[in-house]
């Protein structure tokens, strides 16, 4: 890099670091607009901003763009898998996927997956506790490229669905966190809030009650149960 495209790739990193995207954006724009063939990071940072805005296909070029000029980019490399996914293109993003592992050598890979997925999971948290529910889905699901069967982030994604008002697409989601780990309690916490939701009252209770069988401790569940009880007794 030279000293001007250093000084502007900082000053875009900082403002994207602190979510002023649309202020990074041109800073971005300028340097791959001056230097097309290099700066992988420039590339990646503009398509996770075009993403975070909705505008996937322009986020997956972008990608595309970063992986071509370092091949060996994962975190590029899986935000395209994201991308593709989310454009439909499921065999592209398979072999994105594969030709990124071939990147990881083999004793390193596992470590590192789960380490870059808990990084994404925490700024998912992060995002999600700032109301900002987009960004975070965004996050969840890019940990879950890495680690497609960690059922708590699964249901990290049904939860901030819900919360998005995507009541389908939080219960299909759900329901595959319960196919991995049927012992786990949270998906049928958050299914009952959506059956709830939906108006199906005793889809709902039964998911409560099946949370309370699998943990006891559960007093959301057992808050909801009851609450509802009442409610019907007294129709």
């Amino acid at each position: 890099m030279n000293a001007d495209a250093e000084q502007v790739f900082r000053r875009a990193e900082r403002l994207f670091a602190s979510g002023h995207y649309d202020q990074s954006r041109p800073l971005f724009e300028r340097i791959v607009a001056d230097h097309p063939e290099g700066y992988a990071d420039a590339h990646n940072r503009l398509g996770v901003i075009h993403h975070i805005g909705g505008r996937v296909q322009e986020a997956a070029s972008c990608y595309e763009r970063a992986v071509i000029v370092n091949p060996g980019y994962t975190e590029a490399s899986l935000n395209l898998v994201v991308a593709l996914n989310d454009l439909g293109r499921y065999e592209e993003a398979e072999q994105v996927f594969f030709d990124a592992a071939d990147h990881v050598g083999a004793s390193e890979e596992a470590p590192a997956k789960a380490a870059m997925a808990n990084r994404h999971v925490a700024q998912g948290d992060e995002y999600a506790g700032l109301g900002r529910l987009e960004d975070a889905l965004h996050e969840y699901r890019r940990a879950l490229t890495l680690r497609p069967t960690y059922v708590d982030v699964i249901c990290k994604v049904g939860t901030t669905l819900r919360r998005l008002e995507r009541l389908d697409d939080a219960l299909r989601v759900l329901e595959r966190a319960k196919e991995l780990n049927g012992r786990y309690p949270e998906p049928y916490v958050q299914s009952g809030l959506i059956y709830y939701r939906k108006g199906f009252l005793d889809n709902a209770l039964t998911e409560w009650s099946q949370a309370l069988e699998l943990d006891p401790s559960r007093r959301d569940a057992e808050a909801f149960l009851a609450t509802v009880r009442r409610a019907l007794l007294q129709q």
